[in-house]
């Protein structure tokens, strides 16, 4: 039996029971047990091997609690809706929060494959008639009561979308983590086409469709194209305007989205009050009007969302450039969650989660891309010899491992000045080459969140950079109220960069970068391996920089209600 996947880390169902209970945000988390896991994962890898779906399936989880289902049923894509935010701080960082209260989300144009629900036990038959006239996921998974066959929420949502509903299992959760007396079957539903070696995992009949038929009552003929546009006034205008009659950001960009969407879904119902046979004179076919409206939804959500993520500065000037790329691609790329409040404040503990991941994963990164064999010192518990044959063309050595950096570096491939015959190429990063200049701009940030404050001090733009000159690097030192120097670089015409650190700077970031590679585990353990006081390892221990939930408020936003 497969055993659900945990670290040294993750907090017990006890405690994070107690956590919801005190903060008053028990909304009936009884998580879902190992045994109806396998039950659920024996199914998808029988698609899987069936061919009817691919591997690593995408899987949204309504109800999510920890995230614990999800990581246990795929490897894939995973998505969550959860609303109690221990749960949600719980998460591992690779589940991407969709949406809080369950209730307020719109699941139509959430593509995924597979859809896994273990509802509230009071709401089971809204919860789950919800996501089955909703999805369009090609499968649904329920943990729900015996008695569901009986329900007539569900027995109607399942005949709306022509699904195929069957018991895959019976369990209970007397012998639960937190146990209850419920009785409960594994419901699969099925809305993909019943046939083999189908490999498009998305509902038969479309969810979208439903819901505009269901709110719109416009009568059409011929299939011609149509277009519609709103008239949106200045988008700055507007934002400002919002702020100042005293607003937080998210109140009021929330306020405005909603405006925008009253006023798109009202130009649309007002089609309805049109003669069917004028619209017909006018080429205006209802299959033209349904995808107008669903794409012009679609922007505006997407509209609201990279405004919210512009305001996201206090996150994003702290991540390198590769990682804030990388950050802001997946954040953009899940604009179709419904913009709201409790969704916002979701997706933003999300966001912290995940950006303290990439501050960690991007201090490794830079170290590592400053290993050569001039610029590496062994620590004292490694005994491996490295010929110079192991670092040729550059490379580090395969099995190189447990090793510091110098305080003087000489680095061959991060770029040097810009070799060009064409001066407006050369002074774009003032001589530097762009790979030189991003690199340096990289090392100042990782700097920053180790505590060496570059905010207001040098930029590489500040400087003209010519072949073997110095140019000295500053940060503030709080302490003494002065800026001392954090690094001195040469670059050269053969690409190369010579750097000198500060000496204080290169033991916290080798210190730190050798914590989260797993080498050292305390900072007596650091002392020993690198020849430092203890005293100063331990100032140099679990100080790259972290944001906490509870720091929301420095993002410049108000906690919502």
């Amino acid at each position: 039996m497969q055993k659900l996947p945990s670290t040294e880390t993750s907090p017990s169902v006890s405690s994070l029971v107690s956590q919801i209970k005190a903060q008053d945000q028990d909304f009936e988390w009884y998580p879902t047990t190992e045994e109806i896991l396998n039950a659920v994962k024996r199914d998808i890898d029988e698609m899987t091997n069936n061919y009817a779906i691919e591997s690593n399936p995408s899987v949204l989880d309504c109800g999510a609690g920890d995230g614990r289902s999800l990581m246990y049923l795929t490897d894939g894509k995973r998505y969550a809706i959860e609303k109690a935010e221990p749960l949600v701080a719980a998460m591992d960082h690779s589940i991407f929060v969709i949406g809080a209260e369950f209730q307020q989300q719109i699941l139509i144009d959430k593509s995924v494959d597979i859809v896994f629900c273990n509802p509230p036990y009071s709401e089971y038959s809204v919860w789950t008639a919800k996501i089955i006239r909703e999805t369009k996921a090609g499968y649904a998974y329920f943990v729900i009561p015996e008695r569901w066959e009986s329900d007539r929420n569900i027995e109607n949502a399942l005949m709306l979308r022509n699904a195929e509903a069957k018991v895959i299992g019976s369990f209970d959760f007397l012998n639960a983590e937190r146990q209850a007396r419920a009785k409960v079957a594994i419901v699969k539903v099925q809305l993909a086409s019943r046939g083999s070696n189908r490999r498009d995992c998305s509902a038969d009949t479309d969810p979208f469709e439903l819901w505009f038929d269901a709110n719109f009552d416009i009568k059409t003929s011929e299939d011609k194209s149509y277009n519609e546009n709103i008239d949106i006034s200045p988008w700055k205008e507007r934002l400002d305007q919002a702020l100042i009659v005293g607003s937080d950001v998210v109140t009021a960009l929330v306020s405005l989205y909603e405006h925008d969407m009253d006023l798109l879904v009202n130009n649309y119902k007002s089609l309805e009050t049109l003669d069917p046979v004028l619209l017909t004179e006018l080429a205006v076919s209802l299959r033209s009007v349904k995808e107008g409206l669903r794409t012009k939804i679609s922007g505006l959500k997407n509209k609201y969302w990279l405004e919210l993520f512009n305001n996201l500065n206090t996150i994003t000037s702290k991540l390198t450039k590769s990682t804030r790329e990388k950050l802001l691609n997946t954040l953009t790329s899940h604009t179709d969650v419904d913009f709201n409040v409790s969704n916002v404040y979701a997706v933003v503990i999300w966001v912290i989660k995940n950006a303290n991941y990439y501050y960690d994963d991007q201090l490794v990164s830079i170290v590592e891309r400053m290993v050569e064999r001039a610029n590496v010192t062994l620590y004292k518990s490694n005994q491996q010899i490295f010929r110079d044959e192991d670092w040729r063309y550059v490379r580090k050595p395969y099995n190189l491992c447990r090793f510091s950096l110098e305080t003087r570096a000489i680095l061959q491939h991060e770029g040097g000045l810009f070799i060009s015959e064409w001066n407006w190429e050369k002074s774009k990063y003032n001589g530097l080459s762009e790979r030189a200049y991003w690199f340096l701009v990289d090392i100042l940030i990782v700097a920053n969140n180790l505590g060496f404050d570059t905010t207001d001090n040098t930029r590489p733009m500040d400087f003209t950079w010519e072949a073997n000159k110095s140019c000295e690097f500053y940060y503030r030192d709080h302490h003494t109220q002065k800026d001392m120097i954090l690094m001195n670089v040469k670059a050269f015409m053969n690409g190369n960069l010579h750097i000198k650190f500060n000496q204080a700077f290169m033991c916290r970031l080798n210190v730190e970068f050798g914590r989260l590679k797993g080498w050292l585990k305390t900072a007596q353990e650091a002392a020993e391996e690198m020849d430092i006081s203890v005293a100063e390892a331990a100032d140099c221990f679990k100080t790259n920089f972290k944001l906490e939930p509870s720091n929301i408020l420095k993002l410049g936003f108000q906690k919502a209600a």
